[in-house]
């Protein structure tokens, strides 16, 4: 039996997937949550011996345990599904809608739609509406049976 994650712990595993440099692992026996970092340039703030016992203490936490699950941010397919979803769902008919669906259509969608989603009134709608989904993608990525 999988030990159901609080909602505070499933909004910081999605928080923390959507920066793109952590992978979560969860211990399903006991609903332990440990947060990797895995680009190097976010451990710049601690150097050398301190960086390592740090990422050695979290790898020991994570191997000591009998069960993991190991979470990953969302392929590019399924981040891609999100922004579709957020136009079809958020953006009402018209020219701003035919933007996005054009930005999505073209070479770099993901850059295009940033550009579009972060200078129009609907920004804050995107963050709520990417966290919502982020959210409920950690809740199948957790939701399985051993």
């Amino acid at each position: 039996m999988i030990k159901k994650l609080s909602e505070e712990q499933i909004k910081e595993i999605a928080e923390m997937l959507d920066t793109g440099y952590h992978t979560c692992f969860v211990n399903p026996d006991t609903g332990e949550v440990e947060i990797v970092f895995n680009n190097d340039e976010t451990l710049t703030y601690l150097e050398g011996e301190e960086e390592d016992n740090y990422i050695k203490a979290q790898l020991a936490r994570i191997d000591s345990w009998q069960r993991c699950i190991r979470i990953e941010k969302p392929e590019s397919h399924d981040s891609f599904q999100i922004m579709k979803d957020f136009v079809d769902e958020i953006i009402p008919d018209g020219k701003l809608k035919e933007k996005f669906w054009n930005a999505l259509s073209r070479s770099h969608p993901f850059r295009n739609f940033n550009a579009i989603v972060h200078n129009c009134d609907y920004r804050e709608d995107w963050f709520k509406f990417k966290q919502a989904a982020l959210e409920e993608y950690v809740k199948r990525e957790t939701s399985f049976e051993f």
